[in-house]
């Protein structure tokens, strides 16, 4: 038979237990914090007795470990002061302490006003709430906008009171839509920069000219394109399905695709897959006469729109299926809350963290 081994003997009252150094060293350091933050407190409010004795325990810890600094230390005598030091530090400061209640309502509070900070100068939270900006965003994609990239703005509000940097052209903007009577006024909208002040724009045969040269287009072989029904909610499934054609636009190093729908033959899917008419327009070609911004009639520049000074003009990347400066006109730079520039969740795992721009 093999030997049994007894079980290690209980330790008598005088033995002393150690822990291992590493942990027993790390509460020293959390007691000897603790201790100052308290005398700290303590003193603030005119002080407490016993005050001396207090300073002597925390000193005689700090001792032993400024000698396991050197390489050497007692873990027993550690041990043994560190207890002394707890031991004191209750019943001189216990009062000073904070309950667990404050300490938690201190930390919510804490959290709050680092959230609103961070919401009104650094960075917001945005939901695609439509299509108009596919195939670049779909519904219900989730996507941080950068608040500072064009200057300091002041709290929850788009205007800025420093200003270091002008929108570009190719930008995916957040911006406070404004149209007295739309149910929409007040809104925040996202699009794209397609002229900036400046800019002549027009769109002829679904390809964007501004200043006179068409913008680098590459166009994909014809496809199908999902169309959503606009309403409430994020539908996963799209209502239809409509021939389109997609295209990849360049302007300077951005890189970005668009879509146009090319309708259908006359049946079941003319209304829902055709195109909108050309833009800018002619007199008495739009089917909702004064709709459509950069109209004839009201342009001297027809067919460029020119974008005046402190404004944008922005359009959906679904050239075909938003509403956008084409139907209500410019952006002015005070309505800019940002620029999209990161998506942080997709229902396309594919589509996880994709950098805008």
């Amino acid at each position: 038979m093999s030997p049994v081994t007894p079980p290690p003997a209980e330790p008598s009252r005088g033995d002393v237990v150690v822990p291992p150094p590493r942990r027993l060293v790390r509460r020293a350091r959390e007691a000897v914090d603790m201790t100052r933050a308290l005398i700290k407190r303590a003193r603030r409010r005119g002080g407490a007795e016993r005050m001396a004795e207090v300073t002597t325990a925390l000193d005689s810890v700090d001792e032993i470990l400024s000698k396991r600094r050197r390489g050497s230390m007692d873990g027993a005598r550690l041990q043994e002061r560190l207890e002394r030091l707890e031991t004191i530090t209750e019943e001189v400061l216990g009062s000073f302490r904070k309950s667990t209640f404050r300490e938690y309502v201190e930390a919510v509070a804490w959290a709050v006003v680092l959230a609103l900070l961070i919401r009104s100068f650094l960075f917001e939270a945005f939901s695609i709430p439509s299509g108009s900006m596919l195939p670049t965003l779909e519904i219900g994609d989730r996507l941080f906008v950068n608040k500072i990239g064009y200057g300091l703005y002041v709290p929850f509000s788009p205007k800025r009171v420093v200003h270091w940097d002008e929108p570009e052209r190719g930008d995916v903007i957040v911006f406070q839509f404004r149209l007295e009577g739309d149910r929409n006024d007040g809104e925040d909208y996202i699009k794209r920069i397609v002229a900036v002040e400046g800019d002549r724009v027009r769109l002829e045969n679904n390809r964007l000219w501004v200043n006179g040269e068409p913008v680098k287009t590459e166009r994909a072989p014809r496809s199908t394109c999902p169309l959503y029904d606009g309403g409430p909610g994020e539908p996963e499934e799209p209502a239809s399905v409509c021939p389109c054609i997609r295209q990849t636009e360049t302007v300077g190093d951005l890189s970005y695709q668009t879509q146009h729908l090319l309708g259908s033959a006359r049946g079941t899917l003319w209304d829902v897959c055709a195109n909108q008419p050309h833009w800018p327009l002619r007199e008495g070609v739009d089917p909702r006469p004064g709709r459509y911004f950069g109209e004839a009639s009201e342009n001297p520049s027809w067919p460029d729109v020119v974008i005046p000074e402190g404004h944008v003009f922005v359009m959906g990347d679904n050239r075909d299926r938003s509403e956008d400066g084409r139907y209500w006109g410019l952006v002015p730079y005070d309505r800019i809350k940002g620029t999209a520039f990161l998506v942080w969740w997709a229902r396309d795992s594919s589509r996880l963290f994709t950098w805008l721009g």
